[in-house]
């Protein structure tokens, strides 16, 4: 499907591997957790508290280290800065924590108009945290393009009635079909936005 990119008035970005490279170790996560599937945050979050208490320390430290070393994806501030340029609303919806989020902002100072991070009842690949930013924004889902770099980010959009794009790796190539369109890097999509 084409994007219709005239109509779009919104865009909402996945933190982890989209706007930054992917360097939080999921595996040691996991291994540390001894979690070997299954959703870490929504499995963690059915446990009781001392052991949920004691789960998010872990997580929080494994962040910590990738929040140290975070680097942007090539072309995210080019593109944040066309997509400012033009007006359109630009929404961060993270599993991440505020604090990673303002780590990111750090290295990308083009201020998001809406930030959604774990804090928020529900997550990714349930719709609700993109509907509302969506009803932040005062716009139709069907005007706001999410972009993600896995298989929830594009499950989310779908659900939610918006367009939705895949930044492909060789980790994510397989979720291609649930993907309104793929690209290979940031710099695609903000060409394709200035070609609008």
């Amino acid at each position: 499907m084409t994007i219709p990119f005239s109509k779009i008035r919104g865009v909402i970005f996945d933190l982890d591997g989209t706007l930054t490279q992917p360097i939080i170790n999921f595996t040691e996560m996991r291994r540390r957790l001894e979690l070997p599937e299954g959703d870490i945050l929504a499995t963690v979050r059915t446990w009781p508290s001392e052991r949920q208490r004691q789960a998010f320390a872990i997580i929080e430290e494994i962040e910590a280290d990738a929040r140290a070393r975070m680097t942007l994806q090539p072309g995210a501030r080019e593109l944040m800065e066309t997509l400012a340029a033009q007006r359109i609303e630009r929404g961060l919806l993270t599993r991440n924590t505020g604090e990673t989020v303002r780590r990111l902002q750090e290295l990308l100072p083009i201020p998001f108009t809406a930030v959604v991070t774990r804090d928020f009842p529900s997550f990714k690949p349930d719709p609700d945290p993109a509907l509302y930013i969506a009803s932040l924004w005062n716009l139709p889902p069907f005007s706001i393009l999410l972009v993600g770099d896995y298989r929830d980010d594009l499950i989310c959009g779908r659900k939610a009635g918006m367009f939705t794009c895949l930044l492909s790796n060789e980790r994510n190539r397989a979720d291609s079909p649930l993907a309104d369109w793929t690209i290979g890097s940031l710099w695609e999509l903000k060409n394709a936005w200035e070609a609008r």
